[in-house]
């Protein structure tokens, strides 16, 4: 039987990308770790009978039910998650400048059936479906934007349950926050515009932009509502970069102050406040409104605020792609479909799966073996590309292009040389 070049490339890829993460692990438990992701990366599935399939030896179902028992146990006994983020924050470190821009967002692992049997799972609003349903939340932060057109993770936790979306919020922030010396600023979407974490990030003097949720708040001290107390101010139009070329907006801005007490009805109560510079990003005929929170020695200088503003809006528009990294991780890796019953199962697959989207999008076109790979696909093209999936997944890939590469003509044919003409030649 011949042997598969793209799997044994791949395989070997994996392995060395393993190693680099998990360099501690025994032998079994590498052996299992490189048996899990290897499943995970190639049958687009977390799916324990997938995750098996390598392991069963003949199609009986006695073999198939020993592999699924042990991938199974080595799912609730070894321990994937805890190399997760020091590896990820590691990489962050290394990149850290004050021009990165780190998206912090929440998803979910929901489940259709509803998940009876699975440890910890609560009711909560899943958003890609608009529906409750039983699951888990989780946190991710991810570089954005600099020319990337995907995002990049370095740092992902999954909640037990629905009630830890505050104390997920805190941990990864800080998290990244401290790995990276509190270079760069982090972005956030609404519903994180609370006072109190404004404050909180304020006093840390991280550089943060949130998206303006209450916008009823009063920021000005004018008793007027954020949109139309900055509606009395003029535009200014500026520049946005995008992966494939700009995009031409309004901006305008003007300092406020965001005011928190912990108790407010107590006389002892100490109330803080937080300088910051809120801005309106205009677009497509909608503006969006969000709050750069940054040291004060930066809102000091009004010479500079328009800087800050062009940041908080480049910022927010760059946040977009942690959205499509979600949907990456789920659909490419088959997070959702996970149905083990214990939160530890869950989260080595959820660890697993996070690293899966790393590897292909960011250490994989890194390697010397990627251009073999790319000549594999590209001398089974036709096989590929007749697969209904592979060719739309192309076309869409394609048509989102300003413009595209198209080689017109066919190969010229090379003639045999004329035996009478050479005679001539003689």
């Amino acid at each position: 039987m011949g042997k598969n070049l793209l799997k044994t490339q791949l395989d070997c890829i994996c392995k060395e990308y393993l190693a680099g993460i998990f360099p501690a692990l025994g032998k079994c438990a590498r052996g299992a770790l490189e048996t899990l992701f290897g499943g995970i990366v190639r049958e687009k599935s977390t799916l324990v009978t997938d995750l098996a399939r390598p392991l069963r030896r003949d199609s009986s179902a006695a073999e198939a039910k020993r592999a699924n028992e042990r991938v199974s146990a080595w799912l609730g006994r070894w321990d994937f998650v805890s190399a997760l983020n020091p590896w990820l924050l590691g990489k962050a470190a290394e990149e850290a400048s004050d021009e990165a821009t780190f998206a912090l967002d929440f998803s979910d692992i929901s489940k259709e059936f509803g998940g009876e049997g699975m440890e910890g799972m609560a009711k909560g609003w899943d958003g890609s479906r608009g529906v409750v349903a039983m699951g888990h939340d989780f946190v991710c932060v991810s570089l954005v934007g600099g020319g990337r057109r995907e995002a990049r993770t370095v740092y992902a936790q999954l909640g037990k349950g629905r009630k830890s979306k505050g104390t997920l919020h805190k941990k990864a922030q800080s998290a990244v926050m401290e790995a990276t010396g509190g270079l760069g600023w982090t972005v956030e979407d609404r519903g994180m515009d609370d006072a109190e974490h404004i404050t909180e990030v304020k006093r840390k003097e991280w550089k943060t932009v949130i998206r303006v949720k209450d916008m009823d708040r009063d920021v000005f001290g004018d008793g007027l509502s954020i949109g139309k107390s900055l509606a009395q101010g003029p535009f200014v139009p500026e520049t946005l970069r995008k992966p494939d070329g700009t995009r031409e907006i309004q901006l305008r801005w003007r300092p406020g102050v965001v005011t928190w007490c912990g108790k407010p009805h107590s006389r002892e109560a100490k109330t803080e406040t937080a300088r910051v510079l809120v801005v309106e990003s205009r677009f497509d005929g909608k503006s969006i409104w969000l709050y750069a929170v940054c040291p004060d020695a930066m809102l000091d200088d009004p010479a500079g605020h328009e800087r800050i503003a062009l940041r908080a809006a480049q910022a927010y528009h760059d946040r977009w792609q942690i959205e499509t990294s979600f949907q990456t991780v789920k659909q490419e890796f088959g997070l959702e479909k996970a149905r083990v019953r214990t939160f530890k199962r869950l989260e080595n697959l959820f660890a697993l799966c996070n690293l899966a989207y790393v590897f292909a999008t960011d250490h994989l076109r890194e390697v010397p073996g990627f251009r073999k790979i790319l000549k594999l696909l590209a001398d089974n093209l036709e096989t590929v590309s007749t697969k209904t999936h592979a060719l739309l997944a192309g076309i869409r890939a394609l048509v989102g292009m300003p413009n595209v590469r198209f080689i017109s003509g066919r190969p010229r044919k090379v003639h045999p040389p004329d035996p009478l003409q050479l005679l001539l030649a003689l």
